[in-house]
């Protein structure tokens, strides 16, 4: 009997495999029959309606648990504020929000997800002029408008 532990590990790994499906199936049954009744709704204020027409929309990324709501565009602010006129990546910010907040700025992992989160807070906030881009891609440098 060598292999009880891997047995053992395979079983309880199958367990909660089970498990989750059984709950997504559930979910799944609970989403249809939302939307049913929203598609009967929308029957009634439109009769000319095809709710099967309307496009699907992905669902919104979670939430970091690591910043409150706004704190990323405000650190990106106050990061390009800092950097006095100097332009300053994303990966900057990021490992000096990481260090701030007590975190290991070489953990890789986390350090890609946050980059990519305060990517789209930097785009967000070009786009609505509060600061600027030089560059393209990864190698972008962020700075205060001219």
């Amino acid at each position: 009997m060598s292999n009880s532990f891997v047995i053992s590990g395979l079983v309880e790994k199958r367990a909660e495999l089970s498990g989750l499906i059984t709950d997504l199936e559930e979910r799944t049954h609970q989403a249809r029959a939302d939307m049913a009744h929203i598609d009967a709704a929308l029957k009634l204020f439109d009769p000319d309606s095809v709710p099967q027409n309307i496009r699907p929309k992905a669902p919104a990324a979670a939430r970091s648990g690591f910043f409150a709501n706004g704190e990323i565009s405000r650190r990106c602010r106050e990061a390009v504020r800092r950097a006095n006129g100097d332009p300053i990546s994303a990966e900057d910010i990021v490992r000096w929000t990481m260090s701030e907040k007590g975190l290991d700025p070489e953990d890789a992992k986390i350090r890609y997800n946050m980059i990519k989160r305060f990517l789209g807070a930097l785009h967000r906030l070009q786009m609505s002029g509060a600061i600027g881009k030089i560059g393209h891609g990864l190698g972008a440098r962020w700075t205060r408008r001219p």
